[in-house]
């Protein structure tokens, strides 16, 4: 499978959404939790070194991209309100790249990803299955991610603490974050 583009993802969303908007105007939308970002907004928690594509529109969770090699561009979730003792509380990977975070959201979107901060069994168990409650089965946002899906073409990996432990082994070291911070913030 090709590895998907910062920039053709951007695009792709964008028009998605307005198709989604105009084909099913009385039905609740909200990006499935991927609002695009087009100025770069970050919190003094996101990694300084990264890209910000997306927000959730809770809290200011956002995500952003390290663009690492063509294939290798681990997502972040920067979750600020969460005030750890470290920026691992409050920053997840949570996929090797946009393909990996696209399969992770494929039945429920991306919005309660932010749980993994909070409840972290809770969330892997909510996004192991399709969201079946019936507000969320008849809002724009499932449609969205139909179209997502057939865009995209990938399929649903669930998103395991095995998984996720291996992506923060791997990259974690690789971000960057603002030293003024963490010496005022982080104990």
């Amino acid at each position: 499978m090709e590895t998907i583009q910062l920039v053709r993802f951007k695009r792709l969303v964008a028009q998605l959404a307005a198709e989604t908007k105009s084909e099913f105007p009385d039905l609740y939308f909200d990006y499935a939790g991927i609002i695009p970002e087009e100025k770069d907004s970050r919190y003094d928690s996101s990694p300084i070194n990264t890209c910000v594509f997306a927000r959730t529109g809770g809290d200011g969770v956002h995500f952003s991209i390290l663009e690492l090699t063509d294939k290798i561009q681990p997502v972040i979730m920067t979750v600020p309100m969460v005030f750890g003792r470290s920026v691992k509380d409050s920053n997840v990977i949570v996929g090797e790249n946009l393909n990996e975070f696209l399969s992770v959201g494929y039945y429920n979107g991306w919005f309660f990803l932010e749980d993994l901060c909070y409840h972290k069994q809770e969330a892997i168990e909510f996004y192991s299955k399709e969201n079946m409650d019936f507000e969320f089965q008849s809002d724009g946002d499932i449609q969205f991610l139909k179209k997502l899906r057939n865009t995209f073409n990938y399929s649903h990996i669930p998103i395991t603490e095995k998984r996720l432990n291996e992506l923060e082994m791997l990259y974690f070291n690789e971000l960057k974050f603002n030293q003024e911070f963490i010496k005022k913030y982080i104990k």
